[in-house]
């Protein structure tokens, strides 16, 4: 009986032990975790060692190995209250304090060698400690009030009203295991010559078991991970324990104690595999219908990638999860990116009174933004959120989710509760997480397809340009043939009928052959404009290339006539170029200032438009030329995008396809200059740009 006693203390504080590491080693910084890990060490000095002095033979080494034993039962109330106000979040750092310092204060007197502990009575398991009164009557009153106070909190904790489903669970299971830890007080007897079998070790060891299935179970501790690597750990504890059994086959020889020795090892090293056989079977069971809708989710998830519409891809997903996950709401928000605020886009049922946008400063805006899940139920067991749990209850959110990609969080998943009125588990989130990050790339998909189509129109409308630009010159021809015709006999009515035409015939005539004239210029310069230069890169007038812009814009806009035109371009300014890429470069700046002054005026201002044209030279072989117009101004936050190509700033898309800065930006770099903008919103915007000179 004593060396199975002593190998059942070794497999109890082995057991105890790694638990603790496993927790400790998850998460370093969880105060629970801490002191969850010292309850755990102490048990295990009082374990380990109580193995040693029951093993022993020798009254002297037992009597030593036994002090040292009650060093960590004199800690176990200590880390016992420790670890429970930590776990419901009572924690008080003096009351703590104090019974970690009476604790000490015990130890100091039990290594005395005087107070505690005055030798050692001898039981058919071996030796056991004899205690000294009064101090160990003392000691037991201190565990006492120590032990029932604790237990009556974590009761009443439970027993609260506004504590969670999930937070009541963990308070189940760690009210049970510490009420069955309670009971190794038994061992006390033992100390007072009643000769009771210490039966400690077993409730330590159903106490880690406890924890352990309620960990994998329930998420008591968020290690669920972690302990795949903890039932290793265990096997080879068990291993270790052969030690012992071959050292009493050398010291004692076969006999009968040979038989349930052996059988309490094999059960020992056989137990963690079958409990992971059974575990794995139960929660198959278990779980079946909740991993069947997961598997649905997933499988669906990869469909999305394939919705071209956005809007139907909201809806699918929406749809997607109250049916099939079986939520009570669901809703998608996405992020607007010229306000920075997430709008809600998709619902499931509709909910009246929530919020559907959530700017940039809003608590589950600024959480997500650092990729945080939300979980409302763990952030009221950890007491924490406030403003944060408010706003999810606004938005009847239990978790929220991020949608993020390359570029960042892209918009959120919202999830109400789910029909039957379970907590999610870590599993499920998990699905949830991998659910989200399938959306946020369908959602990439769907904007991508959205704007290659749009580019797609914009560059059939700009090759659509291009042609009747190349049509011009053949056009204009075969116009001015028949205005040269119409001139002709025009002419021919004057002279032949000049006799019969009173005042008014001949002015209508001089009328009709002045506006022949004025339309074969304006076709001339049409054409000059659209015609290729065929010199390539030669010195170009500046002042000509400006001249030129300004006739083609009279002739595209009516109101241009308008605006006063304020032009300081010296006739001696020449720059290197090809002239008909200048004049396509300074026709689009004056275009896009004629059109910044009229949305300026459809607001109801005030001001007198104009267009500033400004030439000097700053070096020897460099030109600077300013456009300056006192429009509608350009936004802080659009300035970098002028240049993209499709991007436009027009009020509507029917007055730009965004392609004519972007063009602009590229003649100048291949005339190896350079432009930039300067604009203010309301205020106007300048166009610096720099060509070398001639």
């Amino acid at each position: 009986m004593k060396l199975l006693v002593s190998i059942l203390y070794l497999i109890a504080s082995l057991t105890v032990l790694s638990h603790g590491i496993i927790i400790y080693q998850n998460d370093r910084k969880s105060s629970i975790n801490r002191s969850l890990f010292l309850f755990c060490l102490a048990s295990f000095f009082w374990l380990f060692f109580a193995f040693l002095a029951t093993y022993s033979d020798s009254y002297d080494r037992s009597l030593m190995f036994y002090r040292i034993c009650y060093v960590g039962v004199v800690f176990i109330p200590s880390t016992f209250y420790h670890f429970a106000h930590e776990f419901v979040g009572r924690t008080s750092a003096g009351k703590v304090t104090f019974r970690y310092v009476l604790s000490a204060f015990f130890a100091f007197t039990v290594l005395d060698g005087r107070y505690m502990i005055s030798g050692l009575y001898s039981y058919p398991w071996g030796f056991y400690p004899a205690v000294a009164n009064p101090l160990h009557a003392v000691f037991l009153l201190f565990f006492l009030l120590t032990l029932l106070p604790t237990l009556v909190l974590i009761y009443r904790e439970m027993r609260r009203s506004e504590v969670t489903s999930i937070q009541r669970i963990k308070l189940k299971y760690i009210f049970t295991g510490l009420v069955v830890a309670a009971f190794a007080s038994i061992d006390f007897l033992g100390n007072y010559g009643i000769p009771v079998m210490p039966l400690g070790f077993l409730f330590m060891s159903l106490f880690t078991f406890i924890l352990t299935y309620a960990t994998i179970r329930h998420q008591l501790l968020d290690i669920r991970v972690a302990f795949t690597r903890g039932f290793l750990l265990f096997v080879t504890a068990v291993v270790v324990t052969g030690v012992p059994f071959l050292l009493g086959m050398k010291l004692l020889g076969t006999g009968l104690w040979v038989v349930p020795v052996s059988a309490a090892l094999i059960l020992a090293a056989s137990a963690p595999l079958l409990y992971i056989y059974l575990g794995e079977r139960t929660e198959n069971l278990l779980l079946k219908q909740q991993r069947r809708y997961q598997q649905t989710l997933l499988y669906a998830s990869h469909g999305m990638l394939y919705k071209r519409d956005l809007n139907g891809l909201l809806k699918f997903v929406v749809v997607l999860l109250t049916i099939v996950a079986r939520l009570r709401y669901a809703a998608i928000y996405l992020l607007d990116e010229e306000t920075g605020c997430f709008e809600l886009k998709a619902e499931r049922p509709r909910v009246p009174e929530k919020p559907v946008v959530l700017d940039r400063y809003n608590p589950v805006v600024v959480k997500i933004s650092r990729k945080e899940i939300l979980n409302r139920d763990e952030l009221l067991s950890r007491r924490e959120g406030g403003m944060l749990v408010d706003v999810m209850n606004s938005l009847n959110a239990t978790i929220v989710i991020p949608c993020c990609t390359r570029r960042g969080i892209v918009g959120f998943l919202a999830f109400g509760n789910k029909r039957s009125g379970q907590h999610f588990t870590s599993d499920e989130i998990d699905t949830f997480l991998t659910l989200s990050n399938q959306f946020a790339l369908a959602i990439e998909n769907a904007l991508y397809l959205k704007d290659l189509e749009k580019a797609g129109s914009e560059l059939f409308h700009a090759a659509k340009m291009s042609s009747l630009g190349a049509m011009a010159s053949g056009l204009g021809h075969q116009i001015n043939n028949r205005l040269h015709t119409i001139m002709l006999a025009v002419e021919s009515l004057k002279i032949v009928y000049s006799d019969t035409f009173d005042e008014r015939g001949r002015e209508l005539i001089d009328s009709i052959m002045n506006n022949i004239k004025l339309a074969e210029d304006t076709i001339e310069k049409l054409r000059k404009y659209a015609k290729a230069s065929s010199e390539g890169v030669s010195p170009v007038s500046l002042r000509d290339a400006v001249e030129s812009a300004f006739e083609m814009m009279r002739i595209k806009s009516s109101g241009f006539g308008r605006i006063r035109l304020e032009v300081d371009v010296d006739d001696s300014i020449m720059v290197r170029g090809n002239p008909s890429q200048l004049r396509e470069v300074f026709f689009n700046l004056l275009d896009n200032a004629d059109n910044a002054i009229r949305q300026s005026l459809l607001k109801g201002s005030a001001i007198k438009p104009k267009i500033s044209i400004r030439a000097r030279r700053i070096e020897k072989e460099t030109v600077e030329v300013e456009v300056e117009d006192n429009g509608i101004g350009i936004k802080e936050e659009d300035i970098d995008k002028l240049f993209v190509p499709f991007y436009t700033t027009k009020a509507s898309s029917l007055h730009g396809s965004g392609l004519g800065l972007y063009i602009v930006d590229k003649i100048i770099e291949l005339h190896g200059g350079s432009i930039r903008v300067e604009s203010f919103d309301g205020r106007g915007t300048k166009f610096v740009i720099r060509l070398k000179g001639a």
